[in-house]
């Protein structure tokens, strides 16, 4: 009975923790990197009683490195190894991207779907390879990131939704307009960067 609190408290913990690291990252604010760190550690539980071992490993080996990259590089990513500007993918990087996320959720969802229990194991592996894909353009500070992340906030939706998990189901929802915000605003940046 505890345990059922404490998982439900790291649901809350979680969705509260998501909405202000997608905030920071719309205003171009640092602070998303080390927030989002802790929103990995508090997801493991999250995930792990959900069964969607995909979306773990997503937190566990993308999400948590990511976010050390990304914090590390937009400190120090820009040409005077200062502060990174928003940029645009290459038509080259956003093929690459989507044949990468094409072929892995396939491989991923038929591999999870043979050999575990896990729930949804091709839509759980859809979100687990555009989420590294995003994450990583994130990191970049390349506006298409925005335009992934939308994908992958639908179709987390849906997951969490069948799998009961409220407050994740709640959460992925305001992430769909807070991404439209994302883009919007990032585009202002470039702008006014270039004015």
């Amino acid at each position: 009975m505890l345990a059922d609190y404490w998982l439900l408290a790291d649901e809350w913990i979680g969705g509260a923790l998501g909405l202000l690291i997608v905030y920071f990252l719309i205003r171009e604010n640092v602070w998303a990197w080390p927030l989002g760190v802790a929103y990995v550690l508090v997801s493991v539980t999250v995930l792990l009683e959900a069964r969607l071992y995909a979306n773990l490993a997503l937190h566990l080996v993308g999400f948590l490195p990511l976010n050390l990259y990304g914090w590390y590089h937009w400190l120090f990513g820009g040409e005077q190894r200062d502060a990174l500007p928003v940029t645009r993918a290459s038509p080259a990087a956003l093929a690459g991207v989507g044949g990468v996320c094409i072929a892995g959720a396939l491989v991923l969802g038929w591999y999870f779907a043979s050999y575990t229990d896990a729930a949804y194991p091709y839509w759980d592996n859809a979100v687990f390879v555009m989420s590294l894909a995003a994450m990583w353009l994130t990191a970049r500070k390349m506006i298409e990131n925005w335009l992934i992340w939308i994908v992958v906030n639908v179709v987390s939706v849906g997951v969490y939704y069948a799998q009961g998990i409220l407050p994740y189901t709640l959460l992925y929802l305001v992430y769909i307009p807070m991404a439209a915000w994302g883009y919007w605003t990032w585009l202002g940046s470039m702008g006014r960067r270039l004015h």
